[in-house]
């Protein structure tokens, strides 16, 4: 097994659900070593949501 592989199955396990009124947020990481921060994604996605359609 690889390392890719070894981060693919930590990653299939890890689960975090965030929950902001009546939205519910189930994030799986994938760690990279120069990706984005996993608050600056969250926050991304919750402002997404506030805005109007």
């Amino acid at each position: 097994m690889g390392k890719e592989d070894a981060m693919a199955d930590t990653a299939q396990k890890e689960e975090y659900i965030y929950q902001v009124d009546k939205i519910k947020f189930i994030v799986t990481p994938v760690y990279k070593e120069d990706g984005e921060p996993l608050r600056d994604i969250l926050l991304k996605l919750m402002l997404a949501e506030l805005e109007p359609a």
